[in-house]
């Protein structure tokens, strides 16, 4: 049992992606439980397997530092999306899109299959939109016009769910993507893609430049590092132990330190009750059977 010191320290340790490398196994582990975990009727609200897989969603937790209260933005992220997928396990819990699956509309795919909208259930409709870009890529078939709408979809689903908003950085989103695509396919940890020697002696330059005296410089240096995207961010995250703290500062906004959409997501409105729109035929109700006549008594 964790001591409340120990408790304590740990939750002080801010998140960062090196902890959330290092524990990315146990935190894939932990998701195939929550997608293969079925409930026991017999065996009531708490059966064995439920716990077990509590057991390793909160080992994995523990392992990326994912209990801490503060932290990068991209650890933080991908707990809030498996905290979303977590809440399946637990029919009628409160929350948004906890429970089972809360959908008012569905529509018909390919082949007559139902597909949840972005709106209803973005969650499902982020991993059927991902695994046709992983179908796309198997075949050859990922050229531009192809992925597109399914990017679209899923962009439109994390930021439904809060994973991302408007104002997460660009390269930050790009990232969260790639995450949330490798712990839902329990793929191995996705590195971000290294810098040339070229663009790593340009980013060490905006990075000095990020204390500058002059604002001007500094805010160009930012917006410049936020333009470059995901091969910036372990020069970025190198800045974070700078004894500069303007340059600490600013590499912590780079992180996205701070930044947590899923805060700010609201749940639906209204009931939890399906309205399905089928494409469907409705029979005919049947014709009333005529009146019994009655028989004439003789006279």
């Amino acid at each position: 049992m964790m001591t409340l010191a120990a408790a304590l320290l740990l939750a002080m340790v801010p998140q960062d992606e090196a902890r959330l490398k290092e524990a990315w196994p146990k935190l894939v582990d932990a998701w195939k439980a929550v997608d293969a975990y079925k409930p026991s009727p017999e065996a009531g609200a708490l059966d064995d397997e439920f716990i077990k897989v509590a057991a390793k969603l909160n080992g994995a937790f523990e392992a990326a530092g994912l209990f801490a209260t503060e932290g990068e933005y991209l650890p933080r992220a991908v707990k809030a999306i498996i905290k979303i997928k977590g809440r399946s396990l637990v029919p009628g819990v409160q929350g948004k899109y906890a429970g089972q699956i809360l959908i008012r509309r569905m529509r018909v795919g390919a082949g007559g299959a139902f597909e949840a909208t972005v709106e209803d259930d973005p969650l499902s409709a982020l991993v059927a939109s991902l695994k046709k870009l992983q179908a796309l890529k198997q075949e050859g078939l990922d050229d531009e016009e192809n992925v597109q709408d399914e990017l679209v979809t899923a962009r439109k689903s994390l930021k439904a769910l809060g994973i991302t908003a408007d104002e997460t950085p660009p390269g930050l989103r790009r990232r969260a993507l790639h995450l949330v695509k490798a712990i839902a396919f329990g793929e191995a940890y996705p590195d971000p893609p290294k810098a040339t020697e070229e663009q790593a002696k340009e980013y060490r330059a905006w990075i000095t430049e990020l204390g500058n005296e002059s604002i001007e410089t500094r805010e160009k240096a930012t917006k410049e590092l936020l333009r470059a995207g995901e091969t910036t961010l372990p020069f970025v995250r190198d800045a974070l132990k700078s004894p500069d703290a303007e340059i600490a500062t600013r590499a912590r906004q780079l992180l996205g330190v701070g930044h947590a959409p899923w805060t700010k997501v609201k749940p639906p409105d209204g009931d939890m009750t399906w309205t399905i729109d089928l494409p469907v035929a409705v029979p005919a109700a049947p014709a009333p059977a005529p009146a019994p006549q009655k028989e004439e008594k003789p006279k």
